[in-house]
């Protein structure tokens, strides 16, 4: 493959990895509430986000944040202390939700009373966005840092550490990050017993003993406020887990206005509001080894070094993680991708929601899951086809985001179907009823022109709905011939003939061969449109060869996006479209008839991705669609490389 070996990826993923108002919350995630607050009853664009009540408002102030960076570099001078210096957001950002990533941070790390009291006690801290001369001393530019971040300065300006790129957050790896500057150790604070036990059984994933233990001691008033409200806080989070999120934000809710003045209230409130981190699945607490904990120094951000775990170990953690987030509807409502309107939540819930539901599949097959945890998936996966099959789900005037929940929810549908259907506990008639109607309404979504629609018309969703499609047709669905034929002719149409596709639709030919630049900006989604064409016989060997190469080649273009929340480059990729495409590379590999082309491009697309863990060994990709999201792309991406027969060594 010359420039396709594993070493060269690997040199580029050392450089990439060592090298206003906030989110709707609950308020926004059935479509009847979305109809009273937009009036919704045709195709909207609006976006409406929640403003934080007055409690959420103070999360984060605990933290002696001085006015500005010069009293703070002054303050330095004088007292000798380095400067802790929060950078929420940076001039030029690709970021569209610099509030809500912000609130993440003040709802989280900064809330957590141990972390307080070292910054304050230890530190001159201030929250700032740099100014052009300090974005210029410090690398604080898009792509060399990425929101949100923090530096520690010395008092001379010196930088000690710079970490950016959190998505993941959690308390015991931020303040290791915070005392292993200091000249002396600061070892945790000893908790009162009862905190101590309620905190080892969530870790254990004891959640129902954790919510009981907290219970029957937040009420002691022995305990000092403090520990109260963390117990209050730590009951919701148990009960969160739980898969009761109604129940969880009633018992934050209850937390934050029983004890007003506590950091951890202010934070119960955000939590509460949806708007918190926890909540959205940004921060966790489980056991981390200890090589993780050096997450920041050995690699960038929250991302876990290299090596830190195992496929097995992933797998495991992942799928705990998807288990966690689950509501007690069946849905997944972490995400608030609302580019397409706050109309459309619903329907990329249900989408992300079906993408769970197969990574979840995906573990459940796997042989070395255990059967405590087979059983869980089992449950989960069944309420997860329930979730997305119900139609009271979707918001049908939404033309932004819909094609996703029907794609998605199909190719879920045709996952289940190819189970026994004692492993879910789903009657076949009824998943193949379903199926058939999920095959209907996607048909349906199909624009005049014959390509399929996501906020605007472009060949990558058309090529979403013609694989799903096809995949639905092998396991037996009535598929419209003619509206295959004229997404075909739609496809095929936006297609240069060098193997490129453009970003959207209905181009102007000036050039129709297509040029390097039109490889460098389709590259990601190459693999999913002449996969597109090719499960219908439209293409064949060679060009998907060409185009799975094509994406291998131009990765870097895709890769500098992640962990953004908008477009970042004329070349039109963004944080949002990094697993997805990642995916659909994976795909595409699956279907290369050329055997060992197959098998090392799998390896090289499975070394990105063993790359590319959080701290927790969970993934992410933009901080709009969430964690779920991008750990369960993670996982089909596994599960298509495993398909894969390995090199022999």
């Amino acid at each position: 493959m010359g420039s396709y070996s594993i070493p060269a990826i690997a040199i580029k993923m050392k450089h990439a990895i060592v090298g206003v108002a906030v989110s709707i919350g609950l308020l926004l995630t059935l479509n009847a509430d979305l109809m009273a607050q937009t009036g919704a009853t045709k195709n909207s664009t609006r976006k409406i986000r929640l403003t934080p009540n007055a409690l959420t408002e103070q999360a984060g102030s605990a933290v002696h944040w001085e006015p500005d960076f010069d009293t703070a570099a002054k303050k330095s001078l004088e007292s000798n202390k380095p400067i802790f210096w929060y950078v929420p957001t940076l001039r030029g950002t690709f970021m569209d939700r610099k509030s809500e990533i912000d609130r993440y941070m003040l709802s989280g790390p900064f809330s957590w009373p141990n972390i307080i009291e070292v910054i304050n006690e230890h530190y001159i801290p201030v929250r700032s966005a740099p100014t052009k001369k300090q974005q210029s001393t410090y690398q604080l530019v898009p792509y060399e840092f990425i929101e949100p971040g923090f530096l520690i300065l010395q008092p001379d300006g010196q930088c000690d550490t710079k970490v950016d790129r959190i998505t993941t957050m959690h308390p015991q790896w931020f303040r290791g990050l915070l005392t292993r500057p200091l000249e002396q150790p600061r070892p945790l604070p000893t908790q009162p017993k009862v905190l101590a036990n309620a905190w080892s059984q969530y870790k254990l994933g004891q959640y129902e003993d954790a919510a009981q233990s907290c219970l029957l001691a937040e009420n002691d008033d022995t305990l000092t406020t403090s520990t109260q409200c963390e117990l209050g806080l730590l009951r919701g989070m148990a009960i969160f887990r739980l898969g009761r999120h109604t129940e969880a934000t009633a018992t934050w809710k209850a937390t934050s206005e029983k004890f007003p003045k506590e950091p951890l209230a202010w934070k119960a409130s955000a939590e509460a509001q949806g708007a918190g981190p926890f909540y959205r699945g940004f921060e966790v607490h489980s056991d981390l080894p200890n090589q993780a904990l050096l997450a920041g120094e050995k690699s960038k951000g929250s991302a876990a070094p290299p090596n830190t775990f195992t496929e097995k170990e992933i797998w495991n953690r992942a799928t705990k993680f998807l288990l966690g987030m689950q509501s007690e509807s069946g849905g997944f409502s972490d995400s608030d991708y609302d580019f397409g309107g706050t109309d459309s939540l619903p329907n990329v819930h249900v989408a992300i929601t079906a993408l769970a539901g197969m990574a979840m599949l995906e573990a459940l097959k796997k042989p070395e899951c255990p059967n405590e945890l087979k059983l869980q998936l089992q449950t989960a996966i069944k309420r997860a086809v329930q979730f997305t099959t119900d139609d009271s789900r979707i918001n049908r005037a939404d033309r932004d985001e819909i094609l996703w929940a029907y794609a998605f929810r199909l190719r879920f549908l045709s996952r289940c179907l190819q189970l026994p259907q004692t492993e879910i506990g789903v009657s076949a008639e009824e998943l193949k009823s379903n199926h058939q109607k999920t095959v209907k309404l996607l048909e349906g979504v199909q624009s005049r022109g014959g390509g399929w629609y996501h906020e605007y018309n472009n060949p990558f969703v058309t090529a979403t709905a013609l694989v799903a499609l096809a995949e639905a047709r092998s396991l037996g669905a009535e598929i419209d011939a003619a509206k295959i034929e004229k997404g075909l002719q739609s496809l095929s149409s936006d297609r240069f003939e060098n193997g490129a596709f453009p970003y959207s639709s209905g181009r102007r030919k000036r050039n129709n061969e297509g040029t390097e630049k039109d490889f460098a900006a389709s590259a990601g989604r190459m693999p999913l449109c002449e996969l597109g064409l090719f499960v219908w016989n439209k293409s064949n060997d060679t060009a998907l060869n060409a185009a799975v190469k094509k994406s291998l080649d131009f990765h870097d273009n895709l890769d500098i996006a992640l962990k953004y929340d908008d477009h970042t480059s004329t070349l039109a990729y963004g944080g949002f479209f990094f697993w997805y495409d990642m995916r659909s590379r994976s795909e595409a590999i699956g279907n290369l008839k050329d055997r060992e082309l197959q098998k090392r491009c799998s390896e090289i697309q499975k070394s990105l991705i063993l790359n590319l863990p959080e701290l927790d060994g969970c993934f992410v990709d933009s901080h709009e669609l969430g964690r779920v999201y991008g750990t369960a792309m993670a996982l089909l991406c596994l599960a298509n490389c495993d398909l894969v027969e390995p090199t022999q060594p």
